[in-house]
């Protein structure tokens, strides 16, 4: 796991993952990040730009387990509504790749091959 629970309270400042949730959370998010970086970010473990990613995708994980994969398209406050958006519209792993995309190098997520 690229982050622990201490990093995603203090250093993140979450609040939506509870502590005994985490580790499943932050397991799963570090699957995402290492499919999608194809091994590479294992390299830069201690990398700041990683743990705040990890951090962000245990949120969104989180996010959508409670939404039951719904994802929220539009709300409205007066007169209070909410509309939702079909899972197909979004699926988990683009809104993860979202976060990898915003947080990691372009080098790490970077799909071809490297030439030296």
């Amino acid at each position: 796991m690229y982050a622990d629970y201490n990093y995603y309270t203090t250093n993140y400042g979450g609040s939506a993952v509870s502590e005994a949730d985490f580790p499943r959370l932050a397991a799963r998010a570090s699957a995402h990040i290492d499919k999608l970086t194809f091994g590479r970010a294992a390299d830069h473990a201690d990398d700041e730009r990683l743990k705040m990613c990890c951090c962000e995708i245990c949120d969104t994980l989180q996010n959508i387990s409670e939404s039951g994969g719904a994802v929220k398209q539009s709300e409205t406050v007066g007169s209070w509504s909410c509309t939702y958006a079909d899972t197909e519209t979004q699926s988990e792993t683009a809104r993860v790749s979202s976060s990898c995309r915003l947080w990691l190098p372009d080098e790490w997520l970077y799909r071809g091959v490297a030439r030296e």
